[in-house]
């Protein structure tokens, strides 16, 4: 047997000089941007409200002339060259060379097919991982820093939390494989060898959540190659030059680095359909499905856990390397009058006891806590309600699909029938 290869870590060498040759946007708003505006805001795309912030970042996707295009690709309804050009009374020569542009360069749009069929995608997920995915971080310019600001700026007003309303989340978490080979009662899909074994094309990128926050300014620093494709769709990322090839040996090393880096390792809530996956290893920091935990209190993208921490009381000495090493500050260390401080000096100084509260609600059973729990006072449990994935995509969206329609229809009305719109008028 050949010896495994090793890891992979892509150096980040960002680039915010390199080449800017059509990356164009524009200065200012016109009728057509008006209307991509409105056709990205759709809860048919996860859209958030049409607002300043989503009008700016279409501003600075699409210059005037793309975007007397764009705005006749509407949600979910892929127009070929031709269509387009009938409906913006344009050259279809001149239309193609500009929808092609907008999909190969820049990757504001997608496209598939023969003849290629062009649409636009939700702002997230869809448009921020295409504009960001890369396996060379040196071509991200200065264009994409700013793509990165103006996304950051949307994402931060947490409209994302409207849509996390899920009785089938789309997708789960696995326990880190420092604990995974211990938990004996754990399905093949907690295991990610068991998932990756009946696949033979793999491909890697650039995790597009730590490249953006890597161009603010904002990077924690762990290893950015280990956004990854399984199987059919693999092929399609290595074919257009998104991602490159890799083996399943280097798929496992690059995921294990990124867990000795303290990020964890998510899949689509799907096990053995031989219909390929999708997997990148979050951090708590740069995540944004992560962050729809941590920071907006919205755990409905997520599958519950097979596995919880349990802590026994008797071994814990308030270390707080738990609530450290937690990605979504699931653990919390507070302050407890009614407690004795830990430690003799702490009596000494007359501090305030402390005392450890654990929110299931955050939780995503990553087991990250229990390998840094040095005392041993923490291990996986368990939980005995737990769903495993579904065995096709297909069962996937048949379970998601009521509440996306209940969600799109209350986000529509609340559109409609609620309380004031933003600053200037949609």
């Amino acid at each position: 047997m050949a010896a495994p290869r090793q890891a992979h870590t892509l150096t980040l060498n960002i680039d915010l000089m390199a080449d800017l040759s059509g990356f164009g946007s524009s200065k200012r708003l016109t009728a057509a941007h008006h209307r991509i505006t409105k056709h990205y805001a759709s809860p048919l795309l996860f859209g958030p409200p049409p607002n300043d912030e989503l009008a700016a970042l279409v501003m600075h996707l699409f210059t005037e002339d793309e975007a007397d295009l764009a705005q006749h690709l509407p949600p979910l309804w892929p127009r070929t060259a031709a269509s387009v050009a009938r409906k913006s009374g344009r050259d279809r020569s001149e239309v193609e060379g500009v929808l092609n542009h907008l999909a190969d360069h820049k990757k504001v749009i997608a496209s598939a097919g023969r003849p290629r069929r062009y649409t636009i995608l939700p702002v997230v997920p869809g448009t921020f991982e295409m504009v960001l995915i890369t396996t060379d971080p040196s071509t991200r310019n200065a264009w994409h820093r700013t793509f990165s600001e103006l996304f950051e700026d949307l994402y931060s007003d947490g409209y994302i939390a409207d849509y996390m309303r899920q009785s089938r989340p789309p997708i789960r978490y696995l326990p880190v494989a420092a604990v995974a080979g211990s938990l004996y009662q754990a399905w093949p899909s907690d295991h990610l060898e068991e998932i990756l074994e009946p696949y033979d094309d793999f491909a890697v990128a650039a995790c597009q959540c730590r490249m953006a926050m890597a161009l603010l300014g904002k990077g924690c620093g762990k290893p950015l190659d280990n956004c990854t494709s399984i199987g059919p769709m693999a092929r399609h990322l290595i074919d257009n030059g998104t991602a490159r090839r890799v083996d399943r040996a280097e798929v496992l090393a690059l995921k294990r680095e990124a867990e000795e880096h303290g990020a964890i390792t998510w899949m689509m809530n799907e096990f053995h359909t031989r219909q390929g996956n999708i997997s990148c290893s979050c951090c708590g920091c740069c995540c944004h499905g992560l962050r729809t935990l941590s920071e907006h209190n919205a755990p409905g993208l997520i599958s519950k856990p097979h596995f919880l921490p349990r802590k026994v009381p008797d071994l814990c000495t308030l270390c707080k390397k738990c609530e450290k090493v937690c990605p979504t500050k699931a653990w919390k260390i507070i302050p407890d009058p009614s407690l004795p401080p830990k430690g003799k000096r702490a009596q000494r100084e007359g501090a305030m006891g402390e005392r450890l509260i654990f929110d299931q609600a955050r939780c995503v059973g990553c087991g990250l806590c229990v390998v840094g729990c040095k005392p041993g006072a923490l291990e996986l449990v368990p939980v005995a309600d737990a769903q495993p994935p579904e065995s096709s995509y297909l069962e996937l969206l048949l379970k998601m699909a009521p509440d996306f329609t209940a969600n799109t229809a209350r986000i529509f009305l609340q559109r409609i029938f609620g309380p004031a719109g933003p600053s200037i008028h949609w």
